[in-house]
């Protein structure tokens, strides 16, 4: 059995003995057979995953059968066959797709997934924009809180084409979740918001 106590970012192992860690500390991913290690969020990236995450949650309460499905750091099992297991920040799954939720992960691809940018700014905008990509993720979101931007990706022939960069004044949408709308000044403007990451 595989302790947690000597893994280290960088340690080699198999999807099976990732999954046997259980629960851990922080956010632990596997990307090609490689361990990833980050530290749990600032409190300005825990606060924008929950705001985030409550916004789209209060849209879903407004349907009587539910559209869709969102999770906060779920381990998702992307390619078994690649040993890829992400943990992204927020996981949107439609309901006609909600058989890839199990009782501890999901195990398949989600149509939506955000990460707020983290201190490894290029794992999440490259590496992460190619895994998701070649998974078949349908949109993703890095939500920068730097600059105050959600960068929307679509999926298109298994590429992602920008389809808008939106900052504080602008307003969230996406074709996926029809209705759905979040103005961003609400999130990144709002009184409660911790101080910045640096």
């Amino acid at each position: 059995m595989t302790t947690t106590a000597n893994l280290r970012t960088g340690t080699r192992m198999s999807l099976d003995q990732f999954l046997a860690l259980g629960e851990t500390d922080g956010k632990w991913e596997l990307d090609d057979g490689v361990l990833h290690i980050v530290s749990s969020g600032s409190p300005d990236h825990q606060f924008l995953g929950l705001e985030f995450s409550r916004r789209i949650l209060d849209y879903l309460d407004g349907f009587e059968g539910v559209p869709a499905h969102l999770y906060q750091e779920m381990t998702i099992i992307l390619s078994q066959e690649l040993q890829r297991a992400p943990e992204p920040d927020i996981v949107i799954i439609l309901n006609e797709n909600r058989g890839i939720v199990g009782p501890v992960r999901v195990e398949g691809v989600p149509d939506i997934i955000a990460e707020i940018l983290s201190a490894d700014r290029s794992r999440d905008l490259v590496r992460k924009r190619q895994i998701y990509a070649e998974a078949g993720v349908r949109e993703y979101w890095p939500i920068d809180p730097r600059n105050d931007t959600v960068t929307q990706l679509e999926l298109q022939n298994g590429e992602y084409i920008q389809r808008a960069v939106l900052n504080a004044d602008d307003t969230l949408t996406t074709p996926l979740l029809p209705g759905l709308s979040i103005p961003l000044t609400d999130i990144f403007r709002h009184r409660r918001r911790p101080p910045q990451d640096e």
